[in-house]
């Protein structure tokens, strides 16, 4: 727009029928036609952009079927009493078509039994996680809880009776009380104690207490203290089994050694299994189960694992 309104005013000053101050005038209205048009097209973008989330929610809330709501039982109010978690030759696939996941995964743990889990990327570690919650049906074989078919029972019976601390931690926006008690289930006294055992009590404190506000994500704190607040929020909720999903890979050492100070004393009566990324952070289980392309390749105790140099947990140790 610019250049045309230049060449037409060239071409009239050439032949003398243009004022040079209407020259000018012309070419800053040009100049600002421009910027507007620049703002309309900015707004249509952004607006496209905008249309294009609002359209993922439509198909989430329209198109993508939700969870089987029956269910055949309802557990006992004191399940599970024990923690004994028990995998029948389970069968995992995340899709029809795509291999399983899980293949004819079989164990069992006892009482209150800190189980690790190790192998290398891709073993079925998670798909184990995945399993026990129920995040994808199983396509063959069953898991008990303390002898009660876990397929038999509403979805949210069972995932209210287990806590998980996933390897990325999960904070809303909201205050600290918020994120730990989102259903205002527990007095401040016991949030305050829950954060104690965390070592977390001054941290809040220095923060401000319980009406401190989190941003989405967490980005107002640490990796270590996220963490921490996971754990807190776990510790919290004291359910009889706690899955950890390798959630001290990316914390530094003191926050691991805090974590797993805590796992052995906070939740010395409860099932613990934890996903490990550290070799290490195993070798104080009861046992530890090794995977391997979706199957169980070991499962005994470390000492006695570590003994037999031909075993893979030996060959796990010695490679990191």
């Amino acid at each position: 727009m610019v250049t045309g309104v230049g060449f037409i005013a060239v071409i009239q000053h050439q032949f003398d029928v243009a004022n040079p101050g209407l020259v000018g005038l012309a070419i800053s209205y040009a100049l600002s036609m421009t910027g507007l048009l620049s703002g309309v097209v900015n707004a249509f973008t952004e607006t496209e952009r905008e249309m294009i989330a609002v359209e993922r929610v439509s198909q989430y809330i329209e198109e993508v079927e939700p969870e089987t709501a029956t269910y055949i039982m309802d557990p006992p109010y004191a399940w599970p009493c024990q923690g004994v978690v028990s995998f029948n030759n389970v069968v995992l696939k995340y899709r029809n078509h795509l291999a399983p996941a899980l293949k004819g995964v079989s164990f069992e743990t006892r009482p209150a039994e800190k189980i690790g889990i190790v192998g290398r990327t891709g073993a079925g570690k998670s798909s184990l996680i995945v399993a026990l919650f129920r995040l994808v049906e199983l396509y063959s074989g069953s898991i008990t809880i303390d002898s009660a078919d876990i397929s038999r029972m509403s979805i949210h019976a069972l995932r209210s009776r287990l806590s998980c601390i996933p390897q990325e931690p999960f904070l809303f926006s909201g205050t600290i009380r918020e994120n730990l008690d989102p259903l205002k289930e527990f007095r401040d006294q016991e949030i305050w104690s829950a954060l104690t055992r965390v070592d977390l009590a001054p941290t809040v404190r220095r923060l401000g207490g319980l009406d401190f506000s989190i941003l989405s994500g967490g980005l107002n704190l640490s990796v270590g203290q996220k963490q921490l607040f996971c754990l807190a929020r776990a510790v919290l909720h004291n359910t009889k089994i706690l899955c950890i999903d390798e959630a001290t890979a990316n914390v530094d050492q003191e926050t691991d050694r805090l974590i797993q100070t805590t796992l052995r004393t906070v939740f010395r009566k409860s099932t613990v299994i934890t996903i490990a990324h550290r070799i290490q952070t195993v070798l104080d289980c009861d046992r530890v189960l090794v995977m391997g392309d979706g199957q169980v390749l070991e499962f005994g105790i470390p000492a006695e694992l570590l003994a037999d140099t031909s075993s893979h947990f030996y060959k796990l140790v010695n490679q990191e």
